[in-house]
């Protein structure tokens, strides 16, 4: 009887506790002031594979995307058109390798009796090498309209490693330098547009300060996030109706609005968390994840009024409205 027991005790200890989330996505805005610079060229950086690096951050940049749009209009350097912003750069990477010694243990005699016991063993040097890799890539973007500039970065990866008779390296060079120049592409795309994301932040579960009934509704409330998170935060929010909120719920609810993108409100219930005395580290991370997606929103705002977005949309809206102000009646059948 205790085998079983013990046995599911050990299976429960082992398997990890899923915790209970809220899907929140969000954007965070380009680090760079690049607002007013909607044409891009990006140039050959120096180096030996600056040309490869260029054309993955050409790649990269063009991929960039907000609200369904294109962020940057990737421009060739060669072909002349008029541009808001150049791109440049170097990317170097160097190969470094020393001799270097390690210890190893050997048997000198094994027992006589069995030849894979040792009895008597040294210790001896053996000579391995040690390979350092360094990969380094520096960023500079100039608005053209008045040569300032508008960003610059220094990015620098290094791999070490040692490689022995009894020990292989884990990755080669060349597959080293290609995920530290893809890596650094990333961070000066990141930079230089916003970046989506979704993600899952945990539920505050605590159900301390609610009456048994209201706890209960809690408690199921949470259960649903995982098939309705619509209902889960429509049964908290019933919660606080003639009630005050716990630290918990006001953040739960701070998650609720921050994923219905009603940020004001998300604001509110995080601070309202706060100040009922909740340690959740998770409060600040909201925090910071709403104010950066409205930089991110107002960033994008700003770039729209420079694109004319505003004014097209509107203008293939109305031309669609006279067009069919203009369509005939449906004839309908009898």
């Amino acid at each position: 009887m205790l085998r079983p027991l013990l046995a599911a005790t050990i299976l429960s200890l082992a398997t990890p506790v899923m915790a209970e989330t809220l899907p929140i996505g969000g954007s965070d805005p380009a680090a760079a002031n690049v607002n007013d610079l909607l044409r891009i060229a990006v140039e050959r950086f120096e180096g030996e594979d600056g040309a490869a690096v260029a054309q993955r951050l050409e790649a990269a940049l063009g991929d960039a995307r907000f609200d369904g749009r294109s962020y940057y209009r990737i421009v060739a350097p060669e072909s002349g058109a008029p541009i808001d912003a150049l791109l440049t750069g170097t990317t170097r990477a160097s190969v470094d390798e020393t001799p270097v010694t390690e210890k190893r243990k050997k048997c000198t005699e094994y027992d006589p009796a069995d030849k894979n016991k040792c009895v008597k063993e040294i210790e001896v040097d053996i000579r391995c090498r040690r390979r350092t890799i360094t990969v380094a890539t520096t960023a500079r973007l100039v608005a053209i309209k008045d040569g300032s500039i508008r960003y610059t970065r220094p990015l620098t990866a290094r791999d070490q490693q040692t490689w022995c008779p009894d020990r292989a390296a884990s990755r080669t060079v060349d597959d080293y330098i290609g995920w530290a120049e893809g890596d650094q592409v990333q961070a000066i795309r990141r930079d230089l547009a916003p970046t989506g994301y979704n993600i899952d932040v945990r539920v505050d579960e605590n159900r301390k300060g609610l009456a048994k009934p209201a706890a209960e509704t809690f408690k199921e409330a949470i259960r649903l996030t995982k098939s309705d998170p619509a209902a889960a935060c429509a049964a908290w929010a019933g919660l606080t109706r003639g009630a005050e909120p716990t630290a918990a719920l006001a953040f739960n609810l701070g998650l609720c609005a921050e994923m219905d993108r009603d940020f004001d409100a998300a604001v509110d219930w995080y601070g309202q968390a706060q100040r009922l005395g909740s340690k959740n580290r998770d409060i600040g991370e909201g925090i910071g994840r709403v104010e950066r997606h409205r930089r991110a929103l107002a960033d994008w705002a700003a770039r729209k009024r420079l694109m004319g977005v505003n004014r097209l949309d509107c203008a293939v809206s109305g031309h669609i409205a006279r067009l069919v102000g203009r369509a005939p009646a449906a004839r309908i059948a009898t």
